[in-house]
């Protein structure tokens, strides 16, 4: 199993980051603001384009350049914006209590592992947070914030890792793999003895972020949600506020997901549920374990009785209209899982 992960610099994090930084000025000042913010960014120009209708009072651009600036890319962006209000046709149907969108929506967890999450994601993902932390810190002060990790695992044993570093001109690329192993691999990974590990394969990265590349919002799905082997839903997430459930049902899906592993009702479980647009109950929805078809279903019955669906519910439950301890841009740095600060990663028992 192999598995990417990308640093908050990446050009496709940074446009995740800028269009959920839009959603949180927006619900800060007006909580029932409708957001559906898309980013595209690239050598020097951002394009801001969606839908927002919001009582709140702020300046785009200017959230585009500072979240920009705190990540830690220092070279000046143009943005462009194109925002018109939420169509009519699609508010009628969510003022009423129904879902923003249709689609299937997934969550999953997994005993024993780390987060319960898959272990090869967890460990990408330490890599990746580890880099930022050593450039933050100052212990490499010579990095930069784009950046990529690939961890590939044979059973339980990890075989390959791929570091991409973004780093200043004055260093060499001798002293970046040398640091990085020493700095960033072997405080995640300590026994690399056996480890085929590879930092900046194709050599000098002194460009990256914007300067260098262009980015997408919505572009790295499988970091957002669980790793290459786990099935995930149709949307994604970034830029969208709580009433669209490809976004706050697949939050609600992790949380029971998490909850049936933790509660030790099963060692693994694919929490799936549907929607059609404009209709709060669910036209689906599953529980898949690996129990025994009897047990199975009987957990599957008592999920569904327990938990509700609607996507009121899920928003108020979870408390994603008023975000306490964490925003948004939190969820778009690296993944929107296994991150104990959002109320999504919190137990609820099952009876």
């Amino acid at each position: 199993m192999a598995v990417e992960f990308v640093t908050n610099g990446h050009p496709d994090k940074v446009c995740d980051q800028m269009a959920d930084s839009i959603l949180d000025a927006a619900i800060s000042q007006d909580p029932l603001s409708r957001v559906a913010m898309e980013v595209t960014g690239g050598h020097g120009i951002v394009f801001v384009t969606g839908e927002m209708t919001t009582k709140a009072d702020f300046d785009i651009g200017k959230v585009v350049r500072d979240a920009y600036l705190k990540i830690g890319h220092d070279h000046s962006i143009g943005v462009i914006t194109n925002v018109v209000k939420q169509s009519p046709h699609i508010s009628q149907g969510v003022d009423t209590g129904g879902a923003g969108d249709q689609g299937i929506m997934v969550g999953y967890a997994v005993k024993g592992e780390l987060d319960f999450m898959p272990k090869p994601w967890g460990l990408a993902r330490k890599l990746t947070r580890r880099l930022r932390e050593v450039r933050v810190k100052g212990i490499l002060p010579y990095l930069r914030p784009d950046g990529k990790s690939q961890v590939t695992m044979t059973g339980d044993r990890v075989t390959h890792v791929t570091i991409a570093a973004h780093h200043s001109e004055s260093v060499s690329l001798e002293q970046v793999r040398h640091d990085i192993i020493s700095q960033v691999v072997q405080q995640i990974i300590p026994q690399i003895d056996a480890v085929v590990v590879v930092v900046n394969g194709t050599g000098i990265f002194a460009q990256g972020g914007f300067e260098a590349d262009a980015g997408t919002t919505g572009r790295k799905l499988i970091v957002d949600n669980y790793g290459p082997v786990v099935e995930i839903g149709g949307g994604a997430y970034s830029g969208k506020d709580p009433s669209k459930v490809d976004r706050s049902a697949a939050y609600f899906c992790r949380m029971v997901a998490k909850s049936i592993v933790a509660g030790g009702h099963a060692d693994e479980a694919i929490v799936k549920v549907g929607y059609a647009i404009g209709v709060a109950k669910p036209t689906f929805f599953s529980v898949e374990t690996s129990l025994p078809e009897k047990e199975a279903l009987a957990l599957e019955e008592r999920v569904r009785s327990q938990f509700c669906f609607e996507p009121r519910a899920i928003i108020d439950q979870l408390g994603l209209l008023k975000p306490k301890g964490w925003c948004y841009c939190d969820t778009a740095e690296a993944g929107h899982y296994g991150d104990d600060r959002f109320p999504w990663e919190q137990v609820s028992q099952i009876v």
